[in-house]
């Protein structure tokens, strides 16, 4: 009978669409259970035991004898009952257009397209909408309050994660051929020297990739040539067996990567994901772009803005720098000073007229205006990737699994915290039906 957090709403697992004939009514109604200052009546009883043997019926389960079902389903009716009388304190509420997108989840989950075709079959079973309405809302409201007072108590380590992973046998099915060259550091190194250190192996990670040699001939030169570099084929190894510092770094590399300098107690390391073997491959599409965005606003009308971008488009077909240009005009803010670089990115992350444009783009090319509801883009493709998550996803879906695992337990345990401190009279076995 316990709902779970984070589960879909119970309504849409558990209205059978059989017929629901409610409960007749009481010529005498009477208090069943006093929760704080309300009252939970022998009507409400009635009506929600009713809906939950017809909810049993629909699914082929016997129910259980009807006291015991009785305590069941008014326990549960007071843990309600708290929680929505923290929701009204805590003005938690539940918006016109939140509960229209639940209520489609829920007649979709029912086999329905649409809520007017739901809501007709309820019509013609006697049940009314608008009663299922507010049940919804009701729902949504107490899982609101256990998310903010249950899912902020609860947290998942990467530790766990690994544990999970090697429990499983996870460790074994991934294996990684690396490379690495290693920018090392004195102890006690001064924050100059740290900076001296970072810039020399981003020099060093653009001068390899800039060579067409592979990594380990540009690394044995360079360590020849450097005292201060070292490094060389760390062979084949199972994600449980990499350097602490790459683990993390490694598993969501693509063959013949070259990492962003990694820091350690030792120095700055520049990895090399030679090849990978065993497991199942997750690859995505990436998209490494830099943009120019000219937005309307009260001093630039959208045809100005507009023309503004194709005079930029313009030079920048004239040979005109990229760089400066962005720096100059564009109004995204966040990518201005870097020159408009977005990043290696999904398309599916962007607006659909910008990830319709990265989609066709040719690699190199400058793009005609792109309108958005931003304003006008200037596009530019660095580069195209395919992006192995493989490790990746698997660690989120297992961090996701512990996380509710964790937030059910929780959840339980703080359900019983309220239902302690919150003053309720059982009066179901004083009398009554």
């Amino acid at each position: 009978m316990r709902k779970t957090l984070l589960a879909p709403l119970g309504l849409a697992a558990v209205i059978g669409l059989s017929p629901l004939a409610h409960a007749a009514a009481q010529p005498l109604d009477r208090i069943v259970a006093v929760v704080n200052q309300d009252a939970i009546m022998q009507s409400d009883l009635n009506r929600r035991l009713q809906e939950v043997r017809e909810q049993l019926d629909s699914r082929g389960v016997t129910p259980p004898p009807m006291e015991t079902l009785k305590r069941e389903v008014l326990d549960r009716m007071i843990l309600e009952d708290i929680q929505l009388q923290m929701a009204k304190r805590a003005n938690v509420s539940v918006d016109d257009d939140q509960l229209s997108q639940s209520l489609r989840q829920v007649a979709k989950s029912n086999g329905f397209e649409s809520v007017q075709a739901f809501q007709a079959a309820l019509g013609k079973q006697g049940v009314s909408f608008d009663s299922v309405r507010e049940q919804v809302r009701r729902e949504m409201i107490i899982s609101q309050v256990q998310r903010q007072k249950v899912a902020g108590r609860v947290s998942v380590s990467d530790r766990e994660v690994e544990q999970y992973l090697d429990h499983l046998g996870a460790a074994d099915k991934a294996q990684y051929h690396l490379a690495h060259i290693l920018v090392s550091l004195p102890d006690n190194a001064s924050e100059a020297q740290v900076a001296k250190a970072r810039a020399q192996a981003e020099k060093l990670r653009a001068r390899i990739k800039a060579s067409g040699k592979s990594f380990e001939e540009m690394a044995g030169q360079l360590a020849q040539q450097n005292p201060s570099l070292s490094g060389g084929d760390l062979g084949w190894r199972p994600r449980n067996e990499l350097p602490t510092i790459f683990a993390d770094v490694v598993p969501a590399m693509s063959k013949g990567e070259i990492s962003e300098p990694i820091r350690s107690a030792s120095g700055f390391h520049l990895v090399e994901l030679v090849d990978k073997k065993g497991g199942q491959q997750k690859l995505i599409s990436q998209v490494k772009a830099r943009h120019i965005l000219i937005s309307p606003n009260p001093n630039r009308s959208d045809a100005k803005a507009r023309a503004l971008a194709e005079r930029i488009y313009n030079e920048l077909n004239q040979g005109a720098d990229f760089d400066a240009l962005a720096k100059q005009y564009s109004d995204d803010k966040g990518t201005a000073l870097n020159g408009g670089e977005l990043g290696w990115s999904e398309p599916s992350e962007m607006v659909p007229a910008f990830a319709k444009a990265l989609e066709s783009l040719p690699q190199g090319q400058i793009s005609e205006p792109v309108k958005s509801r931003f304003g006008y883009h200037v596009i530019e493709v660095e580069g195209r990737r395919q992006r192995d998550v493989t490790e990746q996803a698997q660690r989120e879906q297992i961090r996701q699994k512990l996380f509710t695992r964790k937030v059910n337990e929780e959840l339980e345990s703080w359900q019983q915290e309220i239902r302690a401190s919150a003053y309720v009279d059982n009066r179901l076995n004083d009398g009554g039906s």
